[in-house]
Protein backbone atom coordinates (compact mmCIF):
# COMPACT_ATOMS: atom_id res chain seq x y z
CA UNK A 1 0.00 0.00 0.00
CA UNK A 2 3.14 2.30 0.50
CA UNK A 3 4.32 1.80 -2.38
CA UNK A 4 1.40 2.32 -4.37
CA UNK A 5 0.70 5.63 -2.94
CA UNK A 6 4.38 7.20 -3.20
CA UNK A 7 3.88 5.56 -7.17
CA UNK A 8 0.56 7.86 -6.75
CA UNK A 9 2.20 10.59 -5.56
CA UNK A 10 4.57 10.84 -7.75
CA UNK A 11 2.66 10.22 -10.56
CA UNK A 12 0.66 12.92 -9.64
CA UNK A 13 4.08 15.55 -8.91
CA UNK A 14 6.16 14.56 -11.73
CA UNK A 15 3.20 14.02 -14.41
CA UNK A 16 4.33 12.11 -17.55
CA UNK A 17 4.73 14.31 -21.09
CA UNK A 18 5.58 13.16 -24.00
CA UNK A 19 7.10 14.97 -27.59
CA UNK A 20 4.37 13.68 -30.42
CA UNK A 21 5.02 13.58 -33.84
CA UNK A 22 3.03 12.84 -37.42
CA UNK A 23 2.24 9.32 -38.32
CA UNK A 24 3.00 9.97 -42.34
CA UNK A 25 0.23 9.86 -44.14
CA UNK A 26 -2.13 10.36 -41.42
CA UNK A 27 -3.28 13.37 -39.26
CA UNK A 28 -2.35 11.29 -36.11
CA UNK A 29 -0.07 12.45 -33.75
CA UNK A 30 1.62 9.75 -31.59
CA UNK A 31 5.03 9.66 -29.40
CA UNK A 32 8.58 9.76 -30.70
CA UNK A 33 9.92 7.51 -28.59
CA UNK A 34 6.89 4.55 -29.07
CA UNK A 35 6.48 4.65 -32.51
CA UNK A 36 9.21 4.88 -34.89
CA UNK A 37 7.20 5.79 -38.13
CA UNK A 38 6.38 9.30 -36.38
CA UNK A 39 8.33 11.81 -37.85
CA UNK A 40 8.78 15.41 -36.23
CA UNK A 41 6.67 18.66 -37.42
CA UNK A 42 8.93 21.07 -38.88
CA UNK A 43 8.72 24.35 -36.97
CA UNK A 44 6.79 22.61 -34.35
CA UNK A 45 7.28 20.99 -31.03
CA UNK A 46 4.27 18.78 -30.36
CA UNK A 47 4.26 18.06 -26.58
CA UNK A 48 1.05 16.27 -24.69
CA UNK A 49 0.85 16.55 -21.16
CA UNK A 50 -0.67 12.89 -19.75
CA UNK A 51 -1.86 14.32 -15.81
CA UNK A 52 -3.95 16.89 -14.56
CA UNK A 53 -2.50 20.27 -14.36
CA UNK A 54 -2.39 21.04 -10.81
CA UNK A 55 -0.21 22.95 -8.24
CA UNK A 56 1.66 20.04 -6.84
CA UNK A 57 2.80 19.67 -10.45
CA UNK A 58 2.50 23.04 -11.95
CA UNK A 59 6.41 24.33 -11.76
CA UNK A 60 7.39 20.44 -12.78
CA UNK A 61 6.13 20.92 -15.85
CA UNK A 62 6.46 24.72 -16.68
CA UNK A 63 10.03 23.34 -16.00
CA UNK A 64 9.88 20.43 -18.24
CA UNK A 65 8.52 22.02 -21.03
CA UNK A 66 10.92 25.00 -21.10
CA UNK A 67 13.15 21.82 -20.80
CA UNK A 68 11.91 20.34 -23.98
CA UNK A 69 11.62 23.74 -25.93
CA UNK A 70 15.59 23.81 -25.15
CA UNK A 71 16.54 20.54 -25.95
CA UNK A 72 14.49 20.61 -29.47
CA UNK A 73 16.52 23.96 -30.00
CA UNK A 74 19.56 21.71 -29.49
CA UNK A 75 18.02 18.98 -31.64
CA UNK A 76 17.66 21.56 -34.64
CA UNK A 77 20.42 23.46 -34.53
CA UNK A 78 22.62 20.21 -34.72
CA UNK A 79 20.29 18.87 -37.67
CA UNK A 80 20.12 21.93 -39.61
CA UNK A 81 16.53 21.96 -39.48
CA UNK A 82 14.34 24.94 -39.64
CA UNK A 83 13.36 27.32 -36.56
CA UNK A 84 11.17 26.17 -33.95
CA UNK A 85 8.61 28.99 -34.13
CA UNK A 86 5.44 26.88 -32.34
CA UNK A 87 4.70 24.97 -29.00
CA UNK A 88 1.74 22.85 -29.00
CA UNK A 89 0.47 21.67 -25.99
CA UNK A 90 -1.87 18.91 -26.60
CA UNK A 91 -4.09 18.52 -23.48
CA UNK A 92 -6.16 15.16 -24.58
CA UNK A 93 -5.14 14.14 -21.31
CA UNK A 94 -5.50 16.79 -19.21
CA UNK A 95 -8.65 16.12 -17.15
CA UNK A 96 -8.37 18.59 -14.53
CA UNK A 97 -7.03 22.06 -13.83
CA UNK A 98 -6.51 24.33 -11.11
CA UNK A 99 -5.62 28.29 -10.25
CA UNK A 100 -1.92 27.23 -10.10
CA UNK A 101 -2.54 24.90 -13.61
CA UNK A 102 -4.17 28.13 -15.35
CA UNK A 103 -1.07 30.90 -13.92
CA UNK A 104 1.06 28.54 -15.28
CA UNK A 105 0.04 28.49 -18.44
CA UNK A 106 0.17 32.50 -18.49
CA UNK A 107 3.62 32.39 -17.26
CA UNK A 108 4.17 29.74 -20.22
CA UNK A 109 2.55 31.64 -22.51
CA UNK A 110 4.61 35.09 -21.45
CA UNK A 111 7.97 33.58 -21.33
CA UNK A 112 7.71 31.66 -24.95
CA UNK A 113 6.13 35.17 -26.19
CA UNK A 114 9.33 36.68 -25.37
CA UNK A 115 11.04 33.90 -27.54
CA UNK A 116 8.95 34.99 -30.13
CA UNK A 117 7.44 31.39 -29.46
CA UNK A 118 3.61 30.52 -29.92
CA UNK A 119 1.75 28.94 -27.65
CA UNK A 120 -0.97 26.65 -28.82
CA UNK A 121 -3.32 24.54 -27.13
CA UNK A 122 -4.94 21.16 -28.35
CA UNK A 123 -7.87 19.45 -27.25
CA UNK A 124 -8.54 20.64 -24.03
CA UNK A 125 -11.34 18.98 -22.36
CA UNK A 126 -14.78 19.92 -21.14
CA UNK A 127 -14.36 21.40 -17.70
CA UNK A 128 -10.82 22.42 -18.55
CA UNK A 129 -11.59 24.56 -21.19
CA UNK A 130 -14.22 26.42 -19.05
CA UNK A 131 -11.83 26.75 -16.55
CA UNK A 132 -9.79 28.22 -18.83
CA UNK A 133 -12.61 30.67 -20.06
CA UNK A 134 -13.77 31.78 -16.89
CA UNK A 135 -10.29 33.06 -16.18
CA UNK A 136 -9.90 35.03 -19.22
CA UNK A 137 -6.82 33.08 -20.22
CA UNK A 138 -8.39 31.70 -23.52
CA UNK A 139 -8.55 35.63 -24.38
CA UNK A 140 -4.64 36.23 -23.95
CA UNK A 141 -4.41 33.33 -26.60
CA UNK A 142 -6.37 35.23 -29.18
CA UNK A 143 -8.05 33.82 -32.45
CA UNK A 144 -4.91 31.04 -32.99
CA UNK A 145 -4.26 29.82 -29.87
CA UNK A 146 -7.11 26.82 -29.30
CA UNK A 147 -7.75 23.79 -31.48
CA UNK A 148 -9.70 20.78 -31.15
CA UNK A 149 -7.43 18.80 -32.42
CA UNK A 150 -3.13 18.59 -33.56
CA UNK A 151 -3.47 18.16 -36.83
CA UNK A 152 -6.23 21.47 -37.25
CA UNK A 153 -3.65 23.74 -35.08
CA UNK A 154 -0.87 22.48 -37.37
CA UNK A 155 -2.83 22.68 -40.83
CA UNK A 156 -4.13 26.46 -39.54
CA UNK A 157 -0.98 27.96 -38.64
CA UNK A 158 1.42 26.15 -41.34
CA UNK A 159 -1.57 28.63 -43.68
CA UNK A 160 -1.22 31.46 -41.65
CA UNK A 161 2.38 30.95 -41.95
CA UNK A 162 2.45 30.96 -45.74
CA UNK A 163 -0.13 33.60 -46.42
CA UNK A 164 2.37 36.02 -44.51
CA UNK A 165 4.77 37.63 -46.67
Amino acid sequence: VGVSVFKILLHVTRPNTVALGNIPGTHIYQSLNRYREALRVSSFLILAVESPIYFANSTYLQERILRWIREEEEWIEANNESTLKCIILDMTAVTAIDTSGIDMVCELRKILEKQSLQLVLANPVGSVTEKLHQSKVLESFGLNGLYLTVGEAIADISALWKAQP
